[in-house]
């Protein structure tokens, strides 16, 4: 498939919507207790900290890792770049076919 999708062992090459939720809504809380953004946030329309945390996301620049677990106890850490880059390799794949 791809570079970060073959790195993926456990559950989808992809952020799922359950991940993707709790990453913005993490991200958001932060923002609203006074972290610094991650971006400029001058050239956003919308100045809201869930706008903020969702061009972060959508950016790539969150240093964040996802602990994926199996009911047997292996567990997977996958920083969030691995994640948002195999998505973008599937989508373009996808779109070759």
């Amino acid at each position: 498939m791809g570079e970060y999708a073959d790195k993926i062992k456990i559950g989808p090459p992809r952020l799922t919507r359950f991940e993707r939720a709790r990453i913005l809504g993490a991200r958001a809380l932060q923002l609203s207790m006074g972290a610094s953004p991650l971006i400029s946030i001058e050239e956003l329309s919308r100045r809201d900290p869930l706008s903020i945390a969702r061009e972060e996301l959508s950016l790539g620049i969150l240093p964040i890792t996802v602990k994926r677990m199996l009911p047997s106890g292996e567990h997977q850490i996958i920083p969030l770049k691995w994640l948002l880059e195999a998505e973008r390799e599937i989508y373009r794949w996808s779109l070759k076919q």
